[in-house]
């Protein structure tokens, strides 16, 4: 019997009748792979997306809001982008909840497939939507300016980047890019921007206390290079970026000392040969074989 629902249900979505929100909502989870509306080499919409597009037509803003809390989370990230996209959802709230759960997502973008953190996809669905919004007009000079003043400016962007700073999980090594990238960040977040830089050997804290605040932190910084940094530990996924963005600052810096400091860096640590080719084509750039 259960065989022959099955195949009843096969021939209805073949033969493309009407399906109902649970069959579609299933027919999403066993592919499992958030698909945008460009995939592959004809740039098409997928099956999987389409669903999806059927799925939002049926259901309300409120069966909408339930499904960006889904269990599964493919289910999770097309609800949540759709809430992003439509300016329904409360994005500070999606991205905290996904922040905590860290789960990943396979995608499929363009001819690109990839393993991506929820979050991340939620925190760059608003900041490209946002930037996109804020380009709309002049040339690129000017479009260019306007997108860094909205990321600058925007509130929400700024809520944002303050739940990735305060996160008290691992976050995604991209994400604390964008946010110490996006502006200069209000003085009381000071202390923990420190944590982060000195005491989880974070580089994009590091550079942004350097970048905004050099004169203030002159000592650490340079203690943390000459003596901490050799005695940090890098263990994660993250901590490759990390460690990579230090390496490169170090030997940028045109300092005889601080080019030692790195070669004896990644003479004693074998953690960055798990990706030694990028490693290795910085080195190269500075005359350095290890």
């Amino acid at each position: 019997m259960k065989k022959l629902l099955t195949i009843i249900l096969s021939l209805t979505i073949s033969l493309g009748f009407s399906q109902t929100k649970e069959q579609l909502i299933e027919s999403i989870i066993k592919v499992n792979r958030v698909d945008s509306d460009c995939v592959g080499m004809g740039c098409s919409e997928s099956e999987q997306y389409k669903n999806f597009q059927k799925l939002k037509s049926q259901i309300s803003d409120k069966e909408l809001t339930e499904l960006s809390k889904h269990e599964n989370p493919t289910i999770r990230t097309y609800a949540s982008i759709e809430l992003i996209q439509s300016n329904k959802g409360n994005v500070p709230e999606l991205l905290s909840a996904e922040l905590k759960k860290n789960e990943m997502v396979e995608t499929f973008e363009g001819c690109l497939m990839g393993i991506d953190p929820v979050s991340s996809i939620i925190y760059h669905e608003y900041w490209n939507k946002i930037r996109i919004e804020a380009s709309n007009k002049g040339n690129n000079y000017e479009r260019e300016l306007a997108m860094k003043k909205k990321l600058e400016s925007d509130f929400v962007m700024e809520k944002l980047d303050s739940i990735i700073i305060y996160s008290n999980k691992e976050v995604y090594w991209l994400l604390y890019s964008r946010t110490f990238e996006n502006r200069k960040h209000k003085d009381n977040y000071l202390s923990r921007i420190e944590e982060l830089a000195f005491n989880n050997n974070n580089s994009y804290a590091f550079e942004y206390l350097k970048k905004y605040y050099p004169s203030e932190y002159s000592k650490k910084l340079e203690n943390y290079l000459t003596v901490d940094f050799l005695k940090a530990k890098f263990q994660t996924k993250n901590d490759l970026y990390y460690l990579h963005s230090f390496i490169e600052l170090l030997l940028e810096s045109k300092n005889a000392n601080y080019k030692k400091i790195a070669i004896d860096k990644l003479t004693n640590d074998d953690f960055w040969k798990q990706e030694s080719g990028w490693f290795s084509t910085t080195l190269k750039k500075h005359g350095i074989e290890i």
